[in-house]
């Protein structure tokens, strides 16, 4: 059922998931699917959540299990889980996984279905997912971020870019805050995509964006520390921003099969 999703044909416009798969209150809008413009094959789903919608109840409603590390979690923490988990369910229909229930491993990672390679993301009130065939041979990471506040960009600048990092993204007609912010997102994508293939934690200054588009549409990222003989020093990512008010999302997808990293755009 996979392969079958893999020759659908590509959309133009974001598709609705099917209303059997969705929420029925105002909790969690629909999420919205569409394919990535770069890679067809890869899907990107989309969806805003209410907490003040948001009640333990909506467990039993949609038949999820209430997990018991959650017990001691405040509601937000709660509302987040169970968004995300909506969201993986619906999603993972399109690829022929009915009531599936996301879990992690002992890294915090999450655990998707045999021949599924995705990636979660989700703020205060948003839920980015990334979900690909493993037979595409990439690994997708995604992250969505707040726009950092200007007081909290200066205070962090130093943790997350270097000197040259600054100037690429000044250079980038972009308010710095929303500039850092999108720096920050693309390395926690970048991690997010290589995780899974080598299980090694990474530091900001371990990658670094060597070039970006105006606007922030297209980044260059380059590794600075060796991971494998396919992925050493200097290999190249390529990762794309979506602004919207008051956040962004961020994704990078890596190609698992090539050696040759992905040059810039």
């Amino acid at each position: 059922m996979r392969s079958d999703w893999l020759n659908r044909p590509a959309q133009s416009e974001p598709a609705i998931l099917s209303g059997a798969t969705l929420p029925k209150d105002r909790f969690l809008a629909a999420p919205v699917s569409s394919r990535l413009a770069e890679h067809p094959d890869v899907l990107l789903v989309q969806a805003r959540y209410d907490l003040a919608y948001y009640s333990d109840q909506l467990f039993t409603d949609y038949r999820l299990p209430f997990p018991a590390h959650l017990n001691k979690a405040v509601a937000k923490r709660r509302a987040e889980y169970l968004a995300s988990r909506l969201c993986v369910r619906a999603a993972l229909r399109q690829f022929g996984f009915d009531d599936f229930l996301l879990t992690n491993d002992a890294d915090r990672a999450p655990v998707w279905p045999e021949g599924i390679a995705g990636s979660l993301s989700h703020t205060r009130a948003c839920i980015s997912l990334l979900l690909a065939d493993k037979v595409t041979g990439k690994q997708p990471g995604v992250d969505c971020e707040e726009i950092m506040r200007p007081e909290a960009a200066e205070e962090m600048r130093e943790m997350i870019i270097n000197e040259r990092e600054h100037g690429i993204l000044q250079s980038s007609g972009v308010p710095f805050a929303t500039a850092l912010t999108a720096a920050f997102s693309l390395k926690e994508s970048l991690y997010k995509a290589l995780f899974p293939l080598f299980r090694q934690f990474m530091h900001f200054n371990e990658a670094e964006i060597i070039a970006c588009r105006a606007g922030l549409t297209n980044v260059t990222l380059r590794l600075n520390r060796a991971l494998s003989p396919g992925f050493p020093v200097g290999t190249l990512f390529t990762g794309r921003v979506a602004l919207a008010e008051g956040q962004l999302t961020s994704w990078v997808i890596v190609t698992q099969a090539a050696n040759t990293p992905t040059g810039p755009y």
